[in-house]
């Protein structure tokens, strides 16, 4: 989803072939390794100020009718019923690759104690409010549901679709808001904890929801694991919590891949093993706030972790927490392939997936994430708990290429005919960039578990604070 900004060269500046290879491996190399700790890059939807601003208004203006004044006296209660100073807990829905992280958020959504933004789409907060910081706090709210992400606009999944809210109730809402809080300090109005915070109290108006407390939970899409985030929400919530949704690695590695193909064409595998190898271990000193459930425990035990999820918490147990829905309708997962559609547990799911993954593939993953396997309770072969039949397994395995850059290289032959030759070749240079880093991230990830050991994400939601 996101996008790295490059800087053009300077005109009639032409820089030696071998700066150019030099300087790609190093931003290549450094987005690989490092971005976890980093602010990402701005994403696809970083338009001009003015005219997502004027699109918004556009969009409003058509909605207002001689009722809207009228709604929005109507919300002004609705919003008084939120003790926004003790709002001091939100939760931040985390992923380990494509390990349900969307799902466990459905399962929350119909808590009369949550307050929460559907699917992904409070993922972008904090990457909005940092881009638009000059916009004044009312023009954040109208302009962000208007944002295209990656082409796809947002607005959509605003207000249209299966789980979409009226636009009129959102605007009304967002007049509501100012009506009772536009007399507070501009230093708190203007602050990005007002942006997060209101958002989630609009949202929760114009879809008509009336949590019990005055001060329900946040659910917080994260999703992607990312530190600087992470430490946002912590800087904004003093409470705040995360839970990381983990998958089996075998599985895990082929269905990231098949995500990871169609968003980073050959760079793809370099990627999932990136990702395998960072997303799989808490945010930097967030340890004590962060608990790990298994994606096959929603699909398997589910009434078992729900409750287990609602107690760390502090949130009553309900049915709901049973019911995949997104605005109290029922959410339907929609694979990218194949036909067959389903919604909450499917016990289908849970099972080893090793479609893009071959026999020394998993010997290479049992080797260099054994910890993973251990701590996540998975089927791993326990002479892997050696560190002599780790390393040596590396060293025969590493050299050879894995499934997913196979499947990379047939997919690249296929396109020869119409792509071109210029096309063909920056492929087979990616393809190569991409061995050399898998190769490099899979033995440092290896020499850095077996000399400094490493913590991973632990399977701890059982228990009260």
């Amino acid at each position: 989803m996101l996008g790295k900004s490059e800087k053009l060269p300077n005109a009639g500046v032409s820089e030696p072939i071998e700066g150019k290879l030099s300087n790609g491996f190093h931003r290549f190399w450094k987005r690989l390794s490092s971005g976890r700790n980093e602010l990402p890059p701005l994403p696809a939807w970083g338009h001009a100020q003015e005219p997502l601003l004027q699109r918004a208004r556009v969009f409003f203006r058509a909605e207002e009718t001689n009722a809207s004044q009228a709604l929005a006296a109507s919300k002004i209660e609705e919003i008084r019923r939120f003790d926004v100073a003790a709002m001091q807990t939100a939760v931040a829905i985390c992923n380990c690759g494509t390990s349900g992280s969307v799902l466990l958020a459905s399962y929350l959504d119909g808590h009369d104690d949550v307050i929460m933004l559907p699917g992904q789409l409070s993922t972008p907060i904090y990457l909005f409010f940092d881009h638009y910081r000059s916009l004044s706090l009312h023009d954040k709210l109208i302009a962000y549901p208007f944002v295209a992400i990656d082409l796809d606009d947002h607005s959509k999944h605003f207000f249209q679709g299966e789980h979409r809210i009226a636009a009129a109730d959102y605007h009304a809402a967002v007049n509501a808001l100012f009506d009772v809080y536009g007399d507070r300090p501009p230093e708190f109005l203007e602050s990005r904890r007002a942006f997060f915070l209101f958002l989630h109290i609009v949202y929760c108006v114009a879809r008509g929801q009336r949590p019990t407390s005055p001060h329900p939970l946040i659910v917080y899409a994260q999703h992607g694991s990312n530190a600087q985030l992470a430490r946002y929400l912590v800087a904004d919530f003093p409470q705040a919590r995360f839970i990381h949704t983990v998958r089996d690695p075998i599985t895990n590695c082929g269905r990231l891949f098949e995500h990871y193909l169609i968003s980073h064409g050959f760079l793809g595998p370099a990627h999932v093993i990136s990702h395998l190898t960072y997303a799989d271990m808490p945010h930097a000193k967030m340890e004590s706030r962060t608990r790990a459930i298994r994606f096959e425990d929603l699909h398997l035990h589910l009434e078992e972790t729900m409750g287990a999820v609602a107690a760390w918490l502090g949130l009553p147990y309900r049915s709901s927490l049973l019911e995949s829905t997104f605005n109290g309708v029922q959410w339907v997962w929609r694979p990218r392939t194949g036909t067959t559609t389903w919604s909450g547990a499917r016990p289908a799911q849970a099972i080893r997936d090793s479609r893009n993954v071959s026999f020394t593939d998993r010997c290479l993953l049992f080797a260099v994430l054994y910890e993973d396997f251990v701590a996540w309770n998975y089927p791993c072969p326990r002479i892997f708990k050696h560190a002599f039949v780790r390393v040596l397994t590396s060293m025969v395995v590493l050299l050879i290429p894995m499934k997913i850059e196979i499947i990379t290289v047939r997919t690249l032959l296929k396109s020869l005919p119409s792509r071109g030759f210029r096309y063909t070749i920056k492929g087979l240079v990616r393809i190569c960039l991409g061995r050399l880093a898998i190769v490099s991230l899979l033995a440092v990830e290896l020499y850095r578990r077996l000399a400094f050991g490493k913590q991973v994400l632990e399977l701890r939601t059982g228990e009260r604070e």
